[in-house]
């Protein structure tokens, strides 16, 4: 990755660093989301309620997928869990390790490596698995390549009640990008996903879903998946 594409890493310095910043998240239909990058630096206590119920399901090697500043991997590393931190940004992999996570590395969701008996995929990382096909395949290599028992924690949003529209199919299949100040990331797709339709992407991957939480009148809900 560029560092000038970079957008969201030197947000997340920015704001380790004592200075205001924020993430910008448009989308191809012109759609932009503008929200505070203090929701990465959250401390456990103020995460949402669906966020800590659903991470108590973590259990052995854990693998945290777009761990962003770390705020779920210092927290599981805390509780004792061998924690692995993933993101592509080379940035928030520095913050995360300024903050303490003390295994972070530079890598997408497509160089996970096998063993792990947790993924974490919170803060809205089921939309990592890019689209509703991709999503499938993610999931039954993951089913192949994780522990007899292991689970993923996952969050998304419903594209539906949120309000999403497309011309071209599923609602929630996005091409989007982040922006702040003069930086740009790349445009790369990201999914969102109902419940019916996560019903139907786990179909045939060996994936059930365990638990779902969410929270009255907010379109995100967590979930949990187990074998």
């Amino acid at each position: 990755m560029k560092d000038t594409e970079d957008a969201f890493g030197h947000a997340l310095m920015d704001y380790a660093d004592g200075k205001c910043s924020y993430e910008m998240v448009e989308t191809r239909n012109g759609k932009i989301d503008v929200t505070s990058i203090s929701y990465y630096f959250r401390d456990h206590d103020q995460w949402p309620s669906m966020e800590r119920e659903a991470i108590r399901y973590a259990k052995g090697r854990v693998v945290d997928v777009g761990a962003g500043a770390g705020r779920h991997s210092l927290y599981l590393q805390d509780q004792g869990f061998d924690v692995t931190a993933l993101d592509i940004s080379p940035l928030a992999v520095e913050v995360m390790k300024h903050r303490g996570v003390k295994n972070a590395k530079i890598a997408s969701i497509d160089e996970v490596e096998p063993g792990w008996d947790t993924m974490i995929l919170l803060g809205n990382n089921f939309g990592l698995m890019r689209t509703i096909d991709e999503a499938m395949a993610f999931l039954r290599r993951f089913y192949s390549e994780s522990s007899d028992d292991a689970r993923i924690i996952a969050e998304t949003t419903d594209p539906l009640s949120a309000g999403f529209q497309s011309d071209k199919g599923y609602p929630g299949e996005l091409e989007i990008r982040v922006i702040y100040r003069e930086y740009r990331s790349e445009w790369f797709r990201y999914l969102l996903a109902d419940r019916q339709k996560l019903r139907e992407i786990i179909k045939d991957t060996g994936w059930k879903i365990d638990h779902f939480y969410d929270i009255a009148d907010v379109d995100v809900y967590c979930f949990v998946l187990s074998k």
